[in-house]
């Protein structure tokens, strides 16, 4: 037996860290009552997304629930968080889709702002001197229906 660290996630964002006890053979992991009562309130409400135990430097899945016990599965190991966020680029949730929205229209309001200081402040007006504002233009469109896009997704009041 040896203690290990434990993080539940669940979808609404709620991330527990616990310390657990660990049966080196079977992999059965063994929880605090504390964390019991916990983890049954939230499974109520919330669904759990990920349960990994940090087990000398490694992240393992945990399986199982409280009626047949949690086992960790030593010949799999989780994929890492800190993969350059490119896995949360591509699954985002409705809240990080309208913060995104959010980021894009106010890039989209200083990309036309910007375009708008060039004209004002360029002396002679050339051909050459019109490209970068209106690069500058064609980037706040499609900033703009960027961030529209993110906006278009169901249930976006939830955030």
């Amino acid at each position: 037996m040896k203690l290990i660290t434990v993080e539940i996630c669940y979808d609404g964002g709620t991330v527990i860290t616990d310390r657990v006890s660990l049966d080196d053979e079977s992999g059965k992991i063994t929880l605090p009552p504390r964390l019991c009562s916990a983890l049954d309130t939230l499974d109520e409400w919330d669904h759990r997304e990920s349960f990994t135990a940090h087990c000398s430097g490694v992240d393992l899945p945990v399986e199982g629930d409280r009626e047949h016990g949690y086992l960790i599965r030593f010949h799999v190991r989780s994929q890492s968080k800190h993969s350059l966020g490119i896995s949360s680029v591509r699954s985002q949730t409705t809240c990080q889709r309208k913060l995104n929205g959010h980021f894009a229209h106010m890039l989209s309001a200083l990309a036309l702002v910007g375009a708008c200081f060039e004209v004002a402040t360029a002396r002679p007006l050339s051909g050459m001197l019109l490209l970068e504002p209106a690069i500058l233009l064609v980037l706040a469109v499609l900033l703009f229906v960027l961030g529209h896009w993110c906006f278009s997704t169901r249930d976006i009041s939830d955030c």
